[in-house]
C-alpha cells in the first residue's frame, strides 16, 4: 500500500523546529501511513536525523527581507516537487499558496496554528503602531476569510479555541508538550545557583526582565549564574541583550544571532537548577502556555514562574514553582524561599508530555 503524502511548511521555522519535526513529523513518520515532507527555514547542524522524514531548507533569509515576500513562490515550487496529498502549513503567510495548490490539485489542507497572530502583531514591538493595526487586521481577515477552504485546524493552545472564531467545528487542540526523543534524563539535583533562560530571546518573552532578575540575585548570592539559550529574531534585541551582559562574565549567552538545536536546549535544561518563566504582561501572550514550561516540567526543574492563573493552574499538582512578580520581587526572601522550597512533590507524568497529543494527531488527520 502507497503512503500518503503530507508536507509540513512553515516559513520562519527551522527545518527541526521542534513542534513540527520531533513531534508531528515524527509522529506520522511512526505510524508507518505516511511519507512525511518539511519545508521550513535552513537549520545548520542538524544533530538527530530522524529517519523517514525528508527535509527541504528552502528559506534563508533575514526577518524583514524582500526574501520573505517571495516566500510563497518557493514554497509553490517545493509543493510541486513533493506532490503532496496533505499539506500542513503553520504561518498565516503560506495561507494563499496552499488554497491555490488545493484548488489545482484537490488535495487536503490544514491550519498548525501555533500562536495568535493577530495579538502578536497588535501587541508586540516590531511595528510602529498604524502598520501594526493595519498588519494585525489583514492577518485576521485572512484568516477569516479562507475558512472555506482549510479541511481542519490543529490549534496549539486550549484557549485558542475561545480566541478564533474561524476555527471553530474543524479544530483539535494539539498541545506543545514535551518529546523527548534523545534520552536525556531529568535534572540532577545540585543547588539552586545555575538559572536558565530558553527559547526565543525576545521582549515579549521576558528576556531583559532574566537578566536583571538574575543580576540582582547574584548581588545576593555571587555564586548565581545565568545561561542564556535561543535564538533572537531581531538583531536590535540582539544588541540590547550583548550591551546588557557584557559586564557580567557569569552570565552566557549560546546562539544569540544563530538558531541553537532543540537537543542542545533540552541537554542544558537537564544541567540547570531553575528555569526562568518570565514573561512580561502582554495580550499576545496572556492565553499561551510557554512550550518551555513542559520541558521544565518534564525534567522537573525547579521553576521561577511569572504569575499567570493559567501557568500555575499547570505547576500546581507538583509544586513544581514559585510563583511571582519579577517586576516587584523581594530579592532577599525570595533567596530563602528559594532554599527552603520542596519543589517536586509529587512527579509530572504523562500528561506533561507529547504520547496523548500524538494520538489525537493522527486521529484528526485519519479523519480527513
Amino acid at each position: 500500500m502507497s503512503k500518503t503524502k503530507v508536507v509540513l511548511a512553515s516559513v520562519l521555522k527551522p527545518v527541526d523546529d521542534s513542534r513540527t519535526y520531533e513531534k508531528i513529523g515524527y509522529s506520522l513518520s511512526q505510524t508507518k501511513k505516511y511519507d512525511v515532507n518539511i519545508i521550513g527555514f535552513e537549520a545548520k547542524n542538524i544533530d538527530h536525523i530522524l529517519p523517514n522524514i525528508n527535509l527541504y531548507p528552502a528559506f534563508n533569509f533575514d526577518r524583514l527581507s524582500f526574501k520573505r515576500v517571495t516566500a510563497q513562490i518557493t514554497c509553490w515550487k517545493h509543493y510541486l516537487k513533493c506532490r503532496p496529498d496533505i499539506i500542513i502549513f503553520n504561518t498565516h503567510e503560506l495561507i494563499l499558496v496552499s488554497i491555490i495548490y488545493k484548488i489545482v490539485f484537490g488535495v487536503k489542507i490544514c491550519y498548525d496554528v501555533r500562536e495568535n497572530y493577530y495579538r502578536n502583531i497588535k501587541y508586540g514591538k516590531s511595528f510602529p503602531t498604524l502598520l501594526k493595526v493595519l498588519l494585525a487586521g489583514y492577518v485576521r481577515a485572512k484568516e477569516y476569510l479562507s475558512r472555506h477552504w482549510i479541511d481542519h485546524y490543529f490549534v496549539a493552545e486550549k484557549n485558542y479555541e475561545k480566541e478564533f472564531i474561524f476555527t471553530l467545528g474543524k479544530s483539535t487542540v494539539i498541545q506543545n508538550k514535551f518529546q523527548n526523543l534523545y534520552g536525556i534524563k531529568k535534572a540532577t539535583k545540585r543547588g539552586y545557583t545555575q538559572l536558565i533562560f530558553t527559547g526565543t530571546l525576545g521582549e515579549t518573552t521576558g528576556i531583559f526582565q532574566a537578566i536583571d532578575f538574575a543580576k540582582a540575585m547574584h548581588k545576593i548570592e555571587p555564586t548565581i549564574r545565568l545561561r542564556i539559550i535561543g535564538r533572537a529574531a531581531q538583531k536590535s534585541t540582539l544588541n540590547k541583550i550583548k550591551k546588557q551582559i557584557q559586564h557580567s562574565p557569569w552570565i552566557s549567552l549560546v546562539g544569540g544571532e544563530s538558531l541553537v538545536s532543540h537537543r542542545q536546549i533540552i541537554k542544558a535544561i537537564s544541567t540547570a537548577d531553575i528555569g526562568l518563566i518570565c514573561y512580561p504582561k502582554n495580550k499576545s501572550t496572556l492565553g499561551s502556555i510557554p512550550t518551555k514550561l513542559y520541558e521544565y516540567l518534564a525534567l522537573e526543574l525547579p521553576i521561577l514562574l511569572q504569575r499567570n492563573p493559567l501557568w500555575e493552574e499547570v505547576c500546581h499538582p507538583y509544586n513544581a514553582s514559585l510563583n511571582i512578580d519579577f517586576s516587584t520581587v523581594d530579592h532577599k526572601y525570595l533567596w530563602l524561599q528559594i532554599k527552603t522550597h520542596k519543589f517536586y512533590t509529587s512527579a509530572p507524568g504523562l500528561e506533561v508530555k507529547w504520547a496523548s497529543e500524538a494520538v489525537k494527531l493522527t486521529e484528526a488527520l485519519g479523519s480527513i
